[in-house]
């Protein structure tokens, strides 16, 4: 089996500079650009759209994909969905003890 110049490796390239150009250009896009590349090429594979290259620019984007999705789970920055603490404090209350704190084994 050989490597098809578009499919196998256009798909990768175009993901690539799909990738470079929203982050340079116009990085508020970059995150979604990889949720609908992703998605799309999935479901266009799926639907027989546009043959290995469509199916072969969701597989690889996925990993782009993925990692958006990580960072806004985490809360990386530029993330509007961050889980961060409360602001609340313990305080004049003491902390809680844990349940065997003062037990000695003799």
């Amino acid at each position: 089996m050989a490597i098809r110049v578009v499919p196998d490796l256009g798909a990768p390239i175009a993901v690539v500079a799909v990738d470079l150009i929203t982050e340079t250009a116009a990085p508020n896009w970059n995150e979604w650009a990889s949720y609908i590349m992703a998605a799309g090429g999935y479901v266009g594979g799926w639907m027989g759209w546009g043959g290995d290259f469509v199916k072969n620019v969701g597989i690889a984007s996925l990993p782009w994909a993925a990692k958006k999705i990580y960072d806004r789970v985490k809360g990386g920055a530029g993330s509007r969905l961050s889980f961060r603490r409360a602001g609340v404090s313990r305080w004049p209350a003491p902390a809680t003890k844990t349940p065997y704190e003062g037990i000695r084994i003799t």
